[in-house]
């Protein structure tokens, strides 16, 4: 299945060549500009550390001894074997020609990334002008900043015994919330209600309220402090419509000023209303559950959600 973000966290259904020795690093070419520092360092916004990010990870990059460093992409490298499907996205770029056969050099770059990646997958594709081999390889996360960080090795052959090497730096961003997108600050109650799963079986336990200000707080944090949830395609588990909703509210009994429906299966975004109003969604990906726990340990709860999920 594959859930289809677009804003909002509902999920729904809708994927060493011969002869070389020793390496040397070759200059990288770069599909956009570095981002310039706009204030005191830890001040970049997430976009910014993405650029920043990105550019590190290409010069990290080491070519083959005798690589050629291009200008502009060969033919059948125009673009990376592969692309996150989010528009948070910094993909910087560099190629090279070198001698030998494609798939040795692409073993002899993959020796030679730097120790701090991480082999995510290797594969092969054909656009027609023929095979192109590919590594890829990640760095962690950076929570609430940074979604995924990655270098992509490709290789196809240029003819006449060389190769032609792309080399792409990608990095997506959680884009920061605004500050109207928070629980307002008249809240002082919370109303934590669970819905079950449909083919749970189970019955809800009683909706309940919080007053206590600190716990009220903390829950109100909990929200706000919530990354968007990143835009793109992603693959998800089948959504059984189990949630947990946070209802804040002026005081027991009152209206609604906001609603954080947590929702504990499918992709597990969280939707957001205030003033009736839906707000983008909020994330991260699979990160209902753990959500949802917080709250209710924030409230003291016990409820076992596990119960409530297919």
């Amino acid at each position: 299945m594959v859930f289809a973000a677009l804003g909002a966290a509902s999920c729904g259904v809708t994927t060493q060549p011969a002869g070389l020795t020793g390496a040397t690093q070759a200059p990288a070419g770069s599909a956009s500009p570095p981002a310039r520092s706009t204030g005191q360092p830890g001040t970049a916004t997430p976009k910014q550390r993405a650029e920043q990010d990105a550019a590190a990870i290409l010069a990290a990059f080491v070519a083959p001894p005798g690589a050629r460093h291009l200008a502009a992409p060969p033919a059948g490298l125009k673009s990376p074997s592969g692309l996150p499907g989010t528009p948070d996205l910094v993909d910087k770029a560099g190629w090279w020609q070198v001698a030998g056969e494609p798939r040795q050099v692409l073993d002899w770059m993959k020796a030679h990334v730097p120790h701090r990646f991480t082999l995510d997958g290797s594969g092969a594709l054909d656009r027609g002008t023929g095979p192109i081999w590919s590594d890829d390889f990640d760095l962690p996360a950076v929570p609430g900043v940074l979604l995924s960080r990655q270098l992509v090795l490709n290789a196809t052959s240029a003819g006449r015994g060389q190769t032609a090497i792309r080399v792409d730096a990608q990095v997506t961003w959680l884009p920061a919330r605004a500050p109207g997108e928070t629980i307002p600050t008249e809240a002082t109650a919370v109303t934590l209600s669970l819905t079950p799963g449909m083919d749970t079986h189970n019955k809800a336990p009683a909706p309940v309220t919080v007053t206590d200000q600190a716990t009220v707080r903390k829950l109100t944090a909990l929200v706000d402090g919530l990354p968007l949830f990143p835009e793109g395609t992603y693959s998800c588990p089948m959504d059984d419509g189990s949630s947990l909703a946070l209802t804040f509210r002026a005081g027991r009994g009152g209206p609604a000023l906001a609603v954080a429906t947590v929702n504990l299966a499918g992709c597990e975004g969280v939707n957001l209303t205030i003033g009736g109003q839906r707000q983008p969604g909020l994330g991260p990906v699979a990160g209902g559950r753990s959500t949802a726990a917080q709250a209710l340990k924030t409230a003291g709860l016990n409820w076992n959600l596990n119960r409530y999920v297919i």
